[in-house]
């Protein structure tokens, strides 16, 4: 099924996004500001790219969907568009999500939005492709009945990150929430999708991804901070889950921005 058709508008402003709604909105954004990082450490320079996408006729929506990347991280946004509002989608970050943005983002950086012909139907490819995805884990949301709490999942969440530069066992996990092994894998899968394995790497890679793009750090020691001792387990993982080696991925922001200043 096909969700997205064509650009309806380009060069929105965030302030703009409330007047550009209704309930079948579908907006794009590709953002990156240096707001709460540290700007000792950080790449400076900022960009804010929003589209407006006109959704197919059989596409039933509830209300405005507003899905995109900001700061390197897929998610969504409210209408408000403030960033405390950005909530991460995992199931956004893939390596097709993941190549289309590098690619649109680079394009976009060098040339602008003047002319969008040649764009066009690379941005339609990933506002789709996003819109899809986000549909999947709807319908993976309706069909879990029994399972961890939010609020589980959040300190279980909460656990990885502050041990995130060691490996994590499923039964520290378990421990965690007070249940069996056994229960646990059975539920944890039933509630987000994912192993306690999957979860705990993808974790990890993300937080990779941040250090890559904020931090100095070499990918050796990014690797590293976040629990992978072996420089080339750490690449072949960082591809897989991305599409792209660790090293190509920070090469690829860094030579577009250079470019873009």
């Amino acid at each position: 099924m096909k969700y997205v058709t064509q650009i309806e508008q380009c060069n929105i402003k965030r302030h703009q996004v409330k007047g550009h709604l209704n309930k079948s909105s579908i907006l794009l954004f590709l953002m990156r500001d240096n707001e709460g990082a540290n700007e000792k450490n950080v790449m400076h320079q900022e960009y804010e790219f929003i589209f407006s996408l006109r959704p197919t006729p059989d596409l039933k929506m509830k209300k405005p969907l507003i899905l995109g990347i900001y700061n390197g991280a897929f998610g969504t946004l409210e209408p408000s568009m403030r960033s405390a509002t950005f909530r991460a989608k995992p199931i956004l970050d893939t390596p097709l999500s993941n190549q289309l943005a590098l690619y649109v983002i680079q394009e976009l950086l060098l040339c602008g939005e003047g002319d969008m012909a040649y764009l066009g139907n690379m941005i339609v490819s990933m506002g789709d492709y996003l819109v899809k995805r986000h549909n999947m884990q709807q319908e993976i949301d309706t069909k879990l009945k029994m399972g961890l709490s939010p609020f589980q999942v959040q300190r279980i969440q909460r656990y990885i990150l502050q041990h995130i530069d060691r490996p994590v066992q499923t039964s520290e996990l378990a421990m965690v929430v007070d249940l069996s092994v056994h229960h646990f894998i059975r539920v944890f899968k039933k509630t987000t999708g994912e192993t306690p394995h999957q979860f705990v790497t993808r974790l990890k890679l993300e937080e990779a991804k941040k250090l890559l793009l904020s931090t100095d750090e070499s990918v050796i020691q990014v690797g590293m901070g976040v629990g992978c001792d072996n420089p080339s387990h750490f690449s072949q993982l960082f591809k897989s889950n991305f599409g792209i080696p660790p090293l190509q991925f920070r090469k690829a922001f860094q030579a577009s921005l250079q470019f873009a200043s």
